[in-house]
């Protein structure tokens, strides 16, 4: 392994090479603002929560099914016992093919999620497909109540009764994370029962009715309730996902959220046969400047450098700070020409907007390398930069 050392200048004419793409981000990962710290009430804020919640309902739905099936097939048996075989056939075939796109969504949501097409930016209409998808196999299953049973009315209202409110106490914890879905689904499941019982004007057909409308509206109110509190969960685990990745002082990521990207990066890597970068930076001298100038301006220091690494770097890149005045830059789809334009970049600026200097070590990853190799190789660069004079980088390549 060799190294080769530039000098501060001599790529200065070189252009930059960076695409300003949004690159894909982990599930797990883009729940973390790119700058750490802000508050949920910023427009980032509320798209984690949004994506967050939009997942819950959609992985929730998967186990819906089951239940919406099994109700289907039980219905179906009381329809064919207490009315004619014909209307259960009919029913329950309308309700089964009036599921099959909201199925299809359900798949084509968790494929998107998979392979990374979906993010807190662009989730948000999800819901809406949601809702939509929903209309129609709501309104086919609560059409069991014009089915007529004759005699039986009452009987088979009983059982259609008893099967929504089972459906509906799993419809509460299914679509929590969706007032409109929720609420959609309460009210198609329950006031077609409601309203049947109290047109036919007999005793204990208006005291079901009644009975159902009084659940209704106990649930109108407390649902909110619910909700609100089921956001405020997810608010604080999106916080707490933030506060483990995040590194207090500079708001850059910290070691653990680089594991994290990284376990994404390295296999997407090779599979696309798409290269990319790493820079370990050091502030040079960061001792004597501390000793110099106290501690407090050395971390007003180590702010301004996270602030001048983010601001020189694209969106898909990652920024931690790797130790005391070390920082770690991770450049996906980026080979050694473009990381070597980034680190000009970032020592002109530093120059320009503080009085210290930093050193660093490249190195671009290479097949079937680790990636603790992959550091050592920068560090290796890192050091040779340090011995060589300081404020200068050495880039770290294979002979």
């Amino acid at each position: 392994m060799g190294y080769r050392t530039h000098n501060p200048g001599r790529l200065a004419n070189i252009t930059p090479r960076f695409t300003l793409h949004r690159a894909p981000i982990s599930r797990y990962i883009t729940l973390v603002a790119r700058l750490e710290g802000i508050s949920l009430n910023d427009t980032d804020g509320k798209l984690q929560v949004d994506f967050e919640r939009i997942s819950v309902l959609y992985d929730n739905t998967k186990i819906g099914y089951i239940g919406i099936g099994a109700a289907a097939l039980f219905f179906g048996f009381i329809i064919w016992e207490l009315a004619a075989p014909g209307y259960a056939l009919v029913w329950v075939s309308a309700v089964f093919l009036t599921y099959i796109p909201r199925v299809i969504l359900s798949i084509q949501f968790a494929r998107k999620c998979a392979s990374e097409k979906l993010g807190p930016h662009n989730a948000g209409p999800w819901e809406r497909y949601f809702f939509l998808a929903s209309i129609v196999p709501f309104i086919v299953f609560s059409s069991a109540v014009i089915i007529p049973f004759g005699e039986n009315s009452l009987i088979a209202l009983l059982y259609y009764s008893i099967i929504v409110m089972t459906l509906l106490a799993g419809g509460i914890l299914a679509y929590s994370t969706s007032l409109p879905s929720l609420f959609l689904f309460m009210s198609i499941s329950v006031l077609p029962i409601v309203a049947k019982s109290l047109l036919v004007q007999e005793l204990l057909f208006t005291v079901l009715g009644l009975t159902m409308l009084f659940g209704f509206v106990l649930l109108s109110k407390l649902i909110p309730r619910m909700h609100k509190l089921l956001l405020e969960n997810i608010s604080l685990k999106i916080m707490n996902q933030s506060q483990s990745l995040t590194d207090p002082l500079t708001k850059l990521g910290n070691r653990r959220r680089l594991r994290l990207r990284v376990e994404d990066l390295i296999p997407m890597s090779v599979r696309r046969k798409d290269p990319f970068s790493i820079i370990l930076l050091d502030i040079d001298n960061f001792k004597e400047y501390n000793d110099e100038h106290g501690h407090n301006a050395g971390d007003a220091m180590l702010i301004k450098v996270a602030e001048i690494l983010l601001e020189c770097s694209r969106e898909q890149d990652l920024v931690v700070r790797y130790g005391g005045e070390e920082f770690l830059l991770v450049l996906p789809s980026t080979d050694t020409e473009a990381a070597v334009v980034l680190t000009e970049r970032i020592r002109t600026a530093m120059k320009d907007e503080t009085d210290i200097t930093v050193s660093a070590g490249l190195a671009m990853h290479l097949k079937d390398q680790g990636f603790d190799q992959l550091l050592e190789r920068a560090d290796h660069a890192l050091y040779r930069a340090k011995q060589g004079g300081r404020d200068q980088y050495v880039l770290a390549h294979t002979v």
